[in-house]
């Protein structure tokens, strides 16, 4: 499987979160995070690191709710969330990515419009962060017990929506970077990810043009 993130999640900054709110979700996962190793206040760009963590919990929610079976694809999405861009990556106390996975858990949660699939994907972040050692399951637990004694929270559908593909979005795309030389495997998980004919369309049309003039001739699509 592979995810093309420039399509499917619009980057936001550490304001669009809306931190300063009690009754946005993001304000309690600030809060919590601020506690926590590798992104307390006192450490180094504490800031970039939350606003990272946000961004890409915000990203895995938002492909989950387009992807068949996604707990098929957990291992992938938690790679993901384990994953960060800094030069020199950090490794708090939990793990990234289950800091990243419990935000993903309550963003889907707060999203409301699941479906059994998304469910059985819920169960399997709460069981495979809790299974893992004592201290990642106290990262869970640290994020429930905030969670069920705040006030009530609300979520924006901006946060954890399917976004509609336009021709600004595709031309920030370079296939053949994403696709590794337009590698055939590659570009047939790219497109697959889209069930939505009119989207799956316009990236193979944008992936044609880009290759127009170099001697890749037989797509797989």
């Amino acid at each position: 499987m592979q995810l093309v993130r420039q399509l499917i999640y619009k980057e936001k900054t550490i304001d669009d979160f809306d931190i300063d709110s009690n009754k946005s979700i993001f304000k309690l996962f600030f809060d919590l995070l601020l506690n926590m190793d590798g992104t307390r206040v006192t450490d180094m760009d504490a800031d970039k690191k939350i606003t990272d963590i946000f961004n890409d919990a915000c990203f895995i929610s938002n492909a989950v709710i387009q992807l068949k079976r996604p707990y098929m694809h957990y291992g992938y999405l938690y790679n993901l969330a384990s994953s960060t861009s800094n030069d020199k990556p950090y490794t708090p106390v939990p793990a990234r990515g289950d800091i990243v996975m419990c935000l993903v858990y309550f963003l889907l949660g707060e999203h409301g419009d699941n479906t059994a699939d998304i469910e059985r994907l819920r169960a399997t972040i709460e069981a495979d962060i809790k299974k893992r050692c004592e201290e990642n399951n106290n990262c869970f637990m640290y994020f429930c017990d905030a969670y069920e004694n705040s006030q009530p929270t609300y979520l924006t559908d901006e946060f954890v929506v399917k976004l509609p593909i336009t021709p600004d979005d595709l031309k920030r795309v370079c296939w053949s970077d994403i696709s590794r030389r337009y590698d055939k495997q590659s570009l047939k998980e790219i497109v697959s990810f889209w069930s939505d004919p009119h989207d799956r369309n316009l990236i193979i049309d944008d992936i044609e043009k880009e290759i127009k003039q170099n001697t890749v001739d037989d797509l797989p699509f």
